[in-house]
């Protein structure tokens, strides 16, 4: 959703101030149930902005102070959700009627009626009926076996909503500016993988400006494993311009990067909030939202410098607050003048119950004095406290602010959600001139020109720097740089010989951590994202992380194994298609049962079949394929291929403690118990792939 920046919130995307992680407010269902819900000032705030009728507000001030339901939605490829929706409807939803619990009835889960085709969904049992029902229990299991795989996500319904409506393609460059915690970027990553190819031609940069919250989005997009995404830790409005070429190279070819799609969720007072976030009510301020319209702003401009002409801008908050919404949208369009125009996508989500944005509104001073216009507000609190953004420009009614989007909490049961949608129409700043071949004359909006403005800086041009070795591509100060593989280096070409890599792999994608010739990790990088590493200056972007991890090198001291790497757990989804049958075997139901409840099960106890298929197959590591049979008792009903380890007496699964568990669920329909150590923490395996799966993906090797 959009992010809190203000009083007890988060400092995001060019945002500062707040609590640490430790201290943000908690779910209402948490430690602050106690928080008394009213904030006079906050209600008179509202109440004179007019945007609901009296009436209307005291509705919406009730479902304020109820609690949020619950929402998910299924995730990946359009079939595989059909399925699982069809599953879940069949497996689950006859436990689920006519719940009571303690003299109260539990409602059914609910498809949310906008979302499109019965993907997203509303469910409102609380935590004590998960405890005390068993078709409860059994429904939760499900839906957590199938978040830990990526098949089901738990996001805020209208957080749903700017991703629908950004329209993403599988060929796109997109940025997501103000990304953590990432289940937006999670939905842009689908549509980019939604014609299901493994390697898309698109882009995903996803940026939040708090380096921890950055590493909470690789853990959330994790999951998804693509090879298209990018994680870079930068305040939102100084967003670098990047060069794939020198600033006096006039060759054909693109020359600055820019995007086809920009998702603005930017940081706000996040009073939309107010039902999972009760803290707010005690926090909430009138000066936060006057003093985040010029960070707004800001990163709005900025993505309307980065977006191609064509391109398509979706700028959302989860606040009320027209300051922070039509006051960020007006000021934009007259910035931009005719380069931009605000959409209508009144046809969009047609089911969605949406109020139209406001073209009046007024400002409240530090003293709670409300202003019609700046001129009247105290010198005092003038630029200070108040600004001249904060208040409707004198051409607000012919701006068609009406066409912006605005979520009330009362209306269909959720949050409160403001969304814009813009189209880029002409030329805007520097980097579409440079984007232009040379001499093409472009109407120009200078960059310049922008520039003179404080409230939104764009850094200049930067200079180039030296490769100090062909295949170094990004080297970020005070870090790794990111290497790229020669295709004829031994490993590689010893790697496509043992596992039977097919001609098609893209070899030359295989990126490491390190100019250590002995490599420890290969990641796996789209072509998009090779470009972007191996631009002119990809030095000024700071990288948390990108690529998937595809093979790490086996333990020294592992003498029994005959080659050095082995599959990963989140490569093997990637790379698999791409392998023959050379170090691919099929494995029957019972063999999955003894893998996933063993650590290291004998061979020698493992099925006829798959003894006779690894007799042949030197130790070391090799892939699994499993298909769901139609008595399958879990969810799964598609192929899954699962990494092992062979020793010459014993195989073992790759695959951490948590995933064993989801796995469980989902091809027995239940969770058993684990043994010879896997009950434990500390598993040698398992607990080695768990740490190298840390949420510091792609981390630096060791010297």
């Amino acid at each position: 959703m959009g992010k809190r920046g203000g009083r007890g919130g988060r400092g995001r995307g060019g945002g500062r101030g707040g609590p640490k992680n430790g201290d943000q407010a908690k779910d209402v269902r948490g430690t602050y149930a106690e928080q008394p819900m009213f904030n006079d000032t906050f209600e008179a705030y509202y109440k004179a902005q007019e945007i609901l009728s009296p009436e209307e507000w005291a509705t919406n001030m009730e479902t304020l102070r109820s609690v949020l339901p619950t929402n998910f939605r299924f995730a990946g490829s359009k079939a595989n959700s059909a399925k699982l929706l069809e599953l879940m409807k069949k497996n689950y939803f006859p436990s689920l009627q006519d719940v009571v619990i303690e003299g109260e009835k539990v409602p059914s889960p609910e498809p949310l009626p906008w979302y499109p085709n019965n993907f997203g969904w509303q469910y409102k049992a609380t935590r004590s009926a998960i405890r005390s029902n068993e078709g409860i229990k059994k429904f939760h299991e499900f839906l957590m076996a199938e978040t830990e795989c990526g098949n089901v996500s738990r996001q805020e319904a209208v957080s749903m909503i700017p991703p629908l409506l950004l329209g993403v393609q599988p060929g796109d460059y997109v940025l997501d500016m103000c990304a953590a915690p990432g289940s937006k970027t999670a939905q842009l990553i689908e549509a980019i993988h939604s014609n299901n190819e493994v390697l898309p031609t698109g882009l995903i940069v996803a940026n939040d400006a708090d380096y921890k919250r950055a590493y909470m989005l690789v853990k959330q997009s994790k999951r998804l494993q693509s090879p298209c995404l990018v994680v870079t830790n930068h305040e939102a409005q100084f967003f670098p311009y990047i060069y794939y070429k020198a600033k006096n190279d006039e060759s054909a070819g693109e020359k600055v990067l820019q995007f086809d799609r920009i998702l603005c969720d930017v940081p706000c007072c996040g009073d939309g909030t107010l039902r999972k976030n009760r803290m707010i009510w005690k926090n909430w301020h009138q000066n936060d939202g006057n003093s985040l319209n010029k960070i707004q702003l800001a990163i709005l401009i900025r993505a309307i410098h980065f977006l191609k002409v064509g391109g398509r801008v979706v700028y959302s908050t989860c606040t009320f607050n027209p300051v922070e919404n039509e006051a960020v949208v007006a000021a934009a369009l007259n910035m931009c003048g005719s380069a931009i125009k605000l959409l209508d996508v009144s046809d969009h989500l047609p089911n969605l119950k949406r109020r139209p944005g406001v073209s009046s509104w007024k400002v409240m001073d530090p003293a709670k004095n409300m202003h019609d216009k700046y001129e009247t507000v105290p010198e005092k609190y003038q630029d200070k406290k108040v600004y001249p953004d904060n208040f409707p420009p004198e051409n607000a009614a012919s701006l068609n602010l009406d066409r912006c989007l605005r979520i009330i909490p009362a209306d269909q049961d959720t949050g409160a959600f403001f969304v814009a949608v813009f189209e880029k129409v002409e030329p805007y700043g520097g980097l579409d001139e440079q984007a232009a071949k040379p001499a093409t004359g472009l109407k120009r909006k200078a960059a310049e020109e922008v520039a003179e403005e404080p409230r939104v800086q764009l850094d200049e041009q930067p200079e180039t720097s030296q490769k100090k070795d062909k295949n170094v591509a990004w080297d970020g100060k005070h870090e790794e740089p990111f290497v790229f593989v020669p295709n004829d280096h031994k490993d590689i070409t010893d790697i496509v010989d043992f596992y039977g890599v097919k001609p098609e792999f893209p070899t030359d994608q295989f990126v490491v951590r390190s100019l250590n010739p002995v490599y420890k990790t290969l990641y796996l990088v789209s072509t998009a994202v090779k470009r972007l590493l191996s631009a002119e200056n990809s030095s000024k972007l700071k990288i948390v992380n990108t690529g998937v991890k595809i093979m790490t090198r086996v333990r020294e001291t592992a003498t029994s194994y005959t080659f050095p790497y082995r599959v990963v757990a989140e490569g093997v989804s990637t790379i698999s298609p791409y392998l023959t049958d050379k170090r691919v075997i099929v494995c029957a139901k019972e063999d999955i049962k003894l893998l996933l409840e063993k650590e290291y099960p004998m061979t020698a106890d493992m099925s006829e079949m798959f003894q006779k298929s690894v007799a042949g197959l030197a130790t070391g590591s090799f892939i699994v394929r499993f298909s769901p049979d139609d008595d399958c008792a879990g969810s799964l009903h598609e192929d899954i291929v699962l990494p092992i380890l062979r020793s010459p007496m014993s195989c073992s699964l790759l695959v951490a403690k948590e995933e064993r568990k989801s796995l469980m669920s989902r091809v027995f329909g239940a969770h058993f118990s684990v043994q010879m150590g896997l009950d434990k923490d500390e598993v040698a395996g398992a607990k080695d792939e768990a740490a190298e799966d840390d949420v510091s993906a792609a981390p630096a090797d060791d010297e």
